[in-house]
């Protein structure tokens, strides 16, 4: 992009990119911070800039009044908007389309390629993507109207319109307005300020795919001199926003004026399931749990289903240890400007290392005392799960190693059956589903720590040094199999 940062004395956005979010709890400042940004860069000829506030009271009708007042003053929008309240907020989008309308028709006479093309007007190229943010109501062009109509086909007055269908009907219109108008000399700045109010979680997902098809559908010249700022903390909203390449992520918190952004798509995409449900934290009271791979997320998976609701986590998947440490230093800020009293977890393989681990932020760390997830299978819990005690399974051992003398993991069988540690700091992956096995039992490896972990009760449970509590960590327990407060 033209333009790094918005700069200005009283306020300051830096690591701009087309899709600017500004996450933050209710009163850490974030219209303010919009409306400073606002009145400092406005007067400068150098930016066009518009700013939707978030109380967009009204009906949407077109309004004579507001019209006249529109033309009369360039500058009245900007009053009435700088404020809290924009009591004419929808009048004046209706106003707009029209304004919309007359911009587009402008555009397709003046462009010839648009022009000669049969499938480029006006109502395919803007009311059908604004119908399709709507479920129950659609907007038609009739003579020289534009009415609204039910599912049924009945017309229904601006009135009558839900006030979410009528948001997400102004709130399409100035966003499109924005983009029709973009002045290709000048850098243009689109500020939404809370767009997610009165819209429910799937429609605020709708409007994010919305805004970031209008940014992708720019040519790449004009995206240069774009950018949209959204203020929010809705959870929908921004992980909708996150799976745009063109996103960043920042955090306003109270009485700072200075809001670092940060492209982090690829890891918020991980957590999106997580992030993205608006009940995550405030119903259900699920915690986010960072595992390293798909298999610690399928054993703590099935310690949920196993405890029958005590335990109520929410694992997603990081791939990587690099990763793991990206996306816990990523989500700690997003926790912390989302939430009242912010709280995750992260568990990671051992891998020999008994060190403890250090919290990022409200991102409770914690390091398996083993060498990896599938070396529970061998403590005292997991192995009561496959209905074999240690000795029982050591005579077990000798019984396979009898049968297959040439097996490629025969050495490794032999060092299990002598160890005293059961092999808890040697990397076992390749025959942890063999250890099933020999046990006599075909369910997946996971499963039968999953259920262990699902059923113990850390109040009660052994701390030996061949206990499931031992090689998980007490401290992780303590903290991760706890029963809910519903």
């Amino acid at each position: 992009m033209n333009q790094p940062s918005l700069t200005t004395p009283d306020a300051e956005l830096i690591g701009l990119s087309n899709i600017n979010v500004v996450l933050g709890r209710n009163g850490a400042g974030k219209s303010r911070f919009l409306r400073t940004l606002e009145n400092n860069l406005a007067p400068n000829p150098a930016f066009q800039v518009r700013y939707i506030s978030p109380e967009r009271a009204g009906v949407f009708r077109r309004d004579g009044g507001v019209l006249n007042a529109m033309e009369q003053n360039k500058d009245w929008l900007r009053s009435v908007r700088g404020k809290n309240q924009a009591e004419n907020f929808k009048a004046t989008s209706a106003n707009l389309l029209r304004e919309l309308e007359l911009a587009y028709l402008r555009r397709l006479e003046s462009t010839t390629n648009l022009r000669n093309d049969p499938d480029r007007n006006f109502r395919l190229d803007r009311l059908d993507k604004i119908n399709r943010l709507l479920a129950n109501i659609a907007i038609f062009q009739e003579g020289s109207d534009l009415v609204f109509r039910t599912s049924s086909g009945d017309i229904i007055t601006p009135d009558q319109i839900s006030s979410g269908e009528s948001e997400a009907v102004a709130l399409a219109v100035e966003v499109m307005y924005f983009f029709e108008t973009i002045d290709s000399s000048r850098f243009n700045v689109l500020l939404l300020d809370e767009p997610d109010v009165h819209l429910h979680p799937d429609l605020q997902a709708r409007l994010a795919r919305f805004i970031t098809a209008e940014i992708d559908a720019l040519p790449g010249e004009m995206r240069s001199s774009v950018a949209v700022c959204i203020a929010t903390h809705s959870t929908p909203l921004v992980c909708a926003l996150a799976l745009s390449e063109y996103t960043t992520i920042g955090t306003k918190h109270f009485a700072q004026s200075r809001v670092q952004q940060v492209t982090s798509a690829e890891v918020l995409r991980k957590a999106a399931p997580f992030f993205g449900h608006p009940l995550s934290m405030a119903l259900s009271l699920d915690t986010l749990l960072i595992v390293e791979g798909e298999d610690d997320e399928r054993v703590w998976q099935q310690a949920a289903r196993t405890s029958h609701g005590r335990i109520g986590l929410f694992p997603i998947v990081a791939g990587s240890v690099n990763k793991q440490t990206e996306l816990e230093t990523a989500c700690a800020p997003l926790l912390q400007a989302l939430y009242d009293s912010p709280l995750a977890f992260s568990v990671r393989d051992g891998d020999k290392i008994v060190a403890p681990l250090e919290s990022i932020g409200p991102v409770v760390r914690f390091r398996l005392q083993c060498y990896a997830m599938e070396n529970a299978l061998l403590t005292d819990e997991c192995l009561a799960v496959l209905g074999m005690p240690w000795p029982e399974f050591q005579t077990a051992l000798t019984h396979w190693l009898q049968l297959n003398p040439s097996h490629k993991d025969e050495s490794v069988i032999k060092q299990l059956q002598s160890s005293q540690e059961r092999l808890r700091y040697t990397k076992i992956k390749a025959i942890r589903q063999l250890i099933c096995s020999i046990a006599g039992k075909l369910r997946p490896w996971e499963v039968v720590v999953g259920q262990a972990l699902g059923e113990l009760d850390v109040s009660t449970a052994s701390t030996e040094s061949t206990s499931l509590l031992s090689f998980i960590g007490v401290d992780a327990c303590k903290a991760l199999l706890v029963a809910r407060t519903l």
